[in-house]
Parts: structure tokens; C-alpha cells; sequence
């Protein structure tokens, strides 16, 4: 009994010391570092902005994205003394609708001699709008344009938004006009420092001359 008392109590103290030790390990043990936090990659929005000279299909493209009623019939092709590269012809809700393509933007404007200034012909489209080198004419162009009614005003707007990120700053010649992207305006040139003026020199006043006495 003795020599089991005495085992026992060894068993203990070795079984405290294991416990004490295991406990310092834990408490000594340094604490996990977090992983760092990871920004999320921004979105880089492309800019939808087409380039001068545009193609007639991609700006087709972006107006047969906004659910407009929209139907195309046909496409025709300039010829090499032509100005113009393609003419798509369709209709919006009825109403005919052609964009045509022309070579730059200098062969467009000297083409239909273009002056956004005026207002719309007879024969034009009682909506005309320019942008880089494309030309979207919408609405009949047989006698004196009227103006729309709110109907067509607000398809107009619709079409000018689907227009606008593409080919702005536009322009046009519309009965009722549109509300379309302002350009740009132009940073004015810092003033010019004046140059500092030069203080002109004093003249010297030469000593009169001594007249000898007689």
C-alpha cells in the first residue's frame, strides 16, 4: 500500500507538471495574424466612343440596343467617287430612319454642306443629327418638315440617348430640338506675362563749355 500511495502521488505531481507546461505553451503561443485585406480590382468602364471614320453598322448596333420598335430594310454602298461608304435605310415605329456613312467627317460636311445653324430644308428630315462621320436622318423628307408631335419627340430623345456616348459632341437640325451632350469647352490659354519695361537711361547733360575770358 505504501509503494502504490508513493506512485500515486509521483503520478500526480508529474501529471501537474505536464498541465503547468502545456499551459504556458498555450498562453506563450503567439495569436494567428489575420491575412491582409485584398482591394477589390476597380471596373474599368470602356468608353463606347467611336472613332472618326465610325462605320454605319456599329452605330445600328447601338440603336437597336434600346428596344426602340426598329426595322432595317436594306443597305447601299457608295461607289469610289461616292462620299459616302454605306446608307442603311429602316424605319422607327414607322417613321423612316437612315443612317449613312461617309468617308471622314470633312467629306460629310462639304458633301450636304452642312450648317447646323440653319434651320431644316424642304425635303429634309424634320430630325438631322451629325457626329464624326455619320449622318441619322429621322423622320419623312417629302415636303416642309413639321414639327412632331410629343410622341415622336420622345423617340427622338431615346435615339439621340443611344446616339450621344458614341459620336457626341453632335449636331443637327431639327424642327423641335433635341437635348444632345454639350461639347467640350475649351480651356482658355493662361494670360500672357507682360514683359517688364525697360526704364530707359538717363541722358547726360554734357558740362557747358567754358568760354575763355578776352
Amino acid at each position: 500500500m505504501r509503494v502504490s500511495n508513493h506512485r500515486a502521488r509521483r503520478n500526480g505531481v508529474v501529471a501537474l507538471m505536464i498541465a503547468f507546461t502545456l499551459s504556458a505553451c498555450a498562453a506563450s503561443a503567439p495569436s494567428a495574424t489575420p491575412p491582409p485585406t485584398v482591394a477589390p480590382t476597380p471596373v474599368i468602364t470602356p468608353d463606347p466612343h467611336l472613332t472618326d471614320p465610325a462605320t454605319a453598322d456599329a452605330v445600328v448596333r447601338a440603336i437597336g440596343s434600346t428596344g426602340l420598335p426598329l426595322s432595317f430594310t436594306n443597305a447601299i454602298g457608295g461607289d469610289a467617287n461616292s462620299p459616302f461608304v454605306k446608307r442603311i435605310n429602316g424605319s422607327l415605329d414607322n417613321w423612316p430612319l437612315v443612317v449613312t456613312q461617309y468617308k471622314n467627317s470633312a467629306a460629310l460636311r462639304a458633301a450636304i454642306k452642312w450648317d447646323p445653324a440653319k434651320p431644316p430644308a424642304d425635303g429634309n428630315a424634320p430630325y438631322v443629327f451629325v457626329g464624326l462621320n455619320i449622318l441619322i436622318a429621322f423622320g419623312p423628307t417629302s415636303g416642309k418638315p413639321v414639327a412632331p408631335d410629343s410622341a415622336r419627340q420622345a423617340e427622338a430623345q431615346r435615339l439621340v440617348a443611344s446616339l450621344d456616348p458614341l459620336l457626341w459632341p453632335m449636331e443637327q437640325r431639327s424642327v423641335t430640338p433635341i437635348l444632345t451632350r454639350a461639347a467640350p469647352t475649351p480651356t482658355p490659354p493662361p494670360p500672357a506675362t507682360p514683359k517688364p519695361k525697360v526704364t530707359p537711361k538717363p541722358k547726360v547733360t554734357p558740362k557747358p563749355k567754358v568760354t575763355p575770358k578776352p
